[in-house]
């Protein structure tokens, strides 16, 4: 629970003292109430309730503050718990207005028993967040475990096929061969190294933290490069210059990894489209190749259509980076594919 506290940030800090205000100032009547005594049993059971429930709040406002599972999200709980007391509070005033008496404590009352249910509401949806997001993170985490493990073995396959070569290789030519085969897979295991570090960092929550970015300049610096590396290949960009993104520090890694599965997965000479479009404060872009697609059972495990089971996982690390890059920057992430290619869809708010 301590380090839920460590972790809160101020405006969570902020939201925890505000829950506990509302329960003190609803508390005053009521204590005033009791401490005046007199009056009948029902006055002074409902001062007793206006004075459990509202020090109940002051008491819950520190708690939620302590619990892992509330304290990141305790500005949206505050939120129900100023719903609740807003709502009624301008039902009692109308009351009040219409000529109807009812006492201060009374009516704090009320208030306090509207704030305690949307504070309970609050933290149940709190919960049901909490629950989608720990299962996104098994699901991250059951791809990495069994990408990781298809992908060594694969690569240990390669490995042991190049040492059984090895006591034939007796020649200069043979050797080099082996030699360049040993460094491709190498090259390989080191960019899936790489892959894998920010994929785990991106899981880790290490890249929730965003800024405006230019999307045109961003798409012109990697296509630049990509176009000097792959000289054959056609990458058409049309993205307005006025373009900006609300996106993190690995939204370059994810143009990288789409354009160069584009361009790599090509079906004959790479053509690849890169396209944004704005909508509302939203921008759409699009990366769209003459691939030959991808399979039906890798598709829809990407796309959360269906779940990861032993016998069907997307292969690469690539476009999984970018599904968890866009759950990190709070964007989406749409996937359309066929025999004639894939357009590859990433909407991202607007500063």
């Amino acid at each position: 629970m301590g380090q839920a506290m460590q972790n809160a940030t101020p405006l969570g800090t902020l939201a925890a003292g505000f829950i506990s205000l509302i329960g003190f100032v609803l508390l005053v009547p009521n204590a005033q109430r009791l401490l005046a005594g007199g009056g009948p049993t029902p006055a002074l059971v409902l001062a007793v309730l206006g004075v459990l429930l509202p020090a109940a709040l002051v008491v819950i406002g520190y708690l939620l503050l302590r619990d892992d599972t509330t304290a990141t999200h305790l500005p949206q709980i505050a939120g129900w718990a100023a719903l609740g007391t807003a709502l009624l509070a301008l039902i009692l005033a109308l009351i009040s207005l219409s000529g109807v008496p009812l006492p201060l404590y009374a009516g704090a009352t009320l208030l306090s028993v509207s704030t305690f249910a949307h504070v309970i509401i609050g933290v149940r949806d709190v919960q049901r967040i909490r629950a989608e997001e720990l299962a996104i993170q098994r699901e991250k985490l059951a791809v990495l475990n069994r990408l990781v493990r298809h992908n060594l073995r694969h690569e240990a396959q390669y490995l042991l096929g190049v040492e059984s070569e090895v006591e034939r290789a007796d020649t200069p030519e043979s050797r080099a061969e082996l030699s360049e085969r040993v460094r491709t897979i190498a090259n390989r295991l080191s960019e899936t190294h790489d892959t894998l570090n920010r994929s785990q960092e991106i899981i880790k929550g290490g890249d929730r933290s965003t800024t405006p970015i230019d999307v045109h300049h961003a798409v012109e610096d990697v296509v630049r490069e990509y176009r000097a590396t792959y000289p054959d290949a056609t990458i058409a960009v049309d993205v307005p210059t006025e373009y900006r993104v609300s996106a993190g520090r690995e939204f370059r890694t994810v143009l990288e990894e789409l354009i160069e599965n584009a361009i790599v997965y090509a079906d004959g000479v790479p053509d690849v489209q890169v396209s944004a479009a704005k909508s509302g404060r939203r921008i759409k872009l699009e990366v769209t190749d003459n691939g030959p697609g991808i399979p039906e059972p890798d598709r829809s495990v990407i796309a959360r259509e269906v779940e990861i089971d032993q016998m069907t996982h997307a292969q690469g690390l690539g476009l999984w980076f970018v599904r968890w890059a866009m759950d990190a920057y709070d964007g989406e992430f749409g996937l359309d594919t066929d025999g004639n290619g894939t357009t590859v869809t990433l909407e991202l708010a607007s500063p």
